[in-house]
């Protein structure tokens, strides 16, 4: 992995000076560890600081200069970094007085009119203006880069998932979909919005009562949800959408027009002339997509949907309670074998005491 690393880098370093992917020249380019929805766990695809570097860690952000690699990453990630990295990466332990933040860095080692590359689709617009904000006065441009770089290099890239999409029923949920997005609505007309942008992924499943498993461990899909005060759209691929999604949309009452996944971009640029009102978008989604967002119509709150469900209903409540008594009892039963284990002198380690108890749990 060392010595891909360096090649990995070598070749990023090339297409950092390449015309058919940079206007101009840049002289460093960022990858953050996110992908197009902020997303904290990432599908395979969307790994690219992993890939560049070797460092698996979830989280941290690499900057490749032109003489330079780095790896930004917190105390919980030092001794792994270390380990994982490839060859001429030099690790920036976030938390230390003496680590420069990521912006800090960049103005202080280039000279004005110097390029820092990023794509603005896994940035997202608050990231942006952080690194913009401590770079401010020193000269230095960050600037969006449309492909991305890392990219260009992986051969191999794994797909991006495009695992079925499936309702979840209002006996889980105990709130239609019809009923959330008339309460999201009621939200949007107190601040004066005409259209909601929906990027996070959680937000979206929960509104819709949908699940997927595009991300390993998380019940979620890759979309967008667009709100008007009189439409619902929905952005996602459309081979992941099945006649039982369509027939719950339908029996929730709730009208929704599908698009193409990679037709948000297109459809906002549409849409904005059209707005007499505010457009609401967090700025937690990407630079991408905010900046397409004048500013003096902008709202960038946290959107109403993250405060809407995280305040459970009863059917939810029940649903957490029920939860935890099965989960008692498997405990229950685990610890009655591990005392009859112990009894019989049988010896019981901490990996195989944790494989018998999630045989319990399952």
């Amino acid at each position: 992995m060392a010595q891909k690393t360096v090649n990995y880098v070598n070749q990023l370093r090339a297409l950092m000076k390449n015309p058919k992917y940079v206007k101009e020249s840049i002289q460093a380019y960022i990858i953050p560890s996110g992908d197009a929805h902020h997303s904290e766990y990432l599908a395979e695809c969307d790994m690219r600081r992993a890939f560049i570097s070797g460092f698996t860690g979830s989280a941290g952000t690499a900057i490749v200069t032109e003489s330079a690699a780095l790896m930004w990453t917190d105390g919980r990630y030092y001794l792994q970094a270390t380990e994982e990295m490839g060859e001429g990466w030099t690790l920036m332990k976030e938390g230390l007085p003496v680590t420069p933040s990521q912006g800090k860095y960049l103005s202080d080692n280039f000279s004005e009119g110097s390029r820092v590359g990023v794509d603005p689709n896994v940035l997202s617009y608050e990231e942006w203006k952080i690194i913009q904000n401590d770079m401010k006065g020193s000269g230095v441009n960050l600037v969006p880069i449309a492909t991305n770089l890392v990219d260009l290099i992986w051969e191999g890239k794994p797909a991006s998932p495009s695992n079925m999409v499936v309702p979840l029923a209002i006996k889980y949920t105990g709130k239609s979909c019809k009923h959330k997005v008339e309460e999201v609505r009621s939200k949007m007309a107190e601040k004066g919005s005409t259209l909601l942008l929906v990027t996070a992924l959680d937000e979206i499943a929960w509104l819709l009562n949908l699940r997927g498993s595009d991300i390993d461990y998380n019940p979620v899909f890759f979309s967008y949800v667009l709100v008007t005060q009189t439409q619902v759209h929905l952005f996602i691929d459309e081979s992941k959408v099945t006649l039982a999604v369509r027939n719950h949309f339908n029996e929730e009452d709730l009208p929704v027009n599908i698009h193409a996944y990679n037709k948000i971009h297109s459809f906002i640029t549409e849409q904005i002339p059209e707005q007499t009102g505010k457009v609401w978008i967090s700025s937690d989604g990407s630079y991408s997509l905010n900046s397409m967002v004048p500013e003096k119509i902008r709202i960038s709150e946290i959107t109403p949907i993250a405060l809407m469900k995280a305040i459970k209903n009863t059917v939810e409540t029940q649903g957490m309670i029920n939860c935890h008594i099965r989960d008692g009892v498997a405990l229950c039963r685990y610890f009655a074998w591990l005392e009859k284990e112990l009894q019989k002198g049988n010896a019981v380690t901490e990996i195989s005491g944790a494989d018998k108890l999630e045989q319990f749990r399952k």
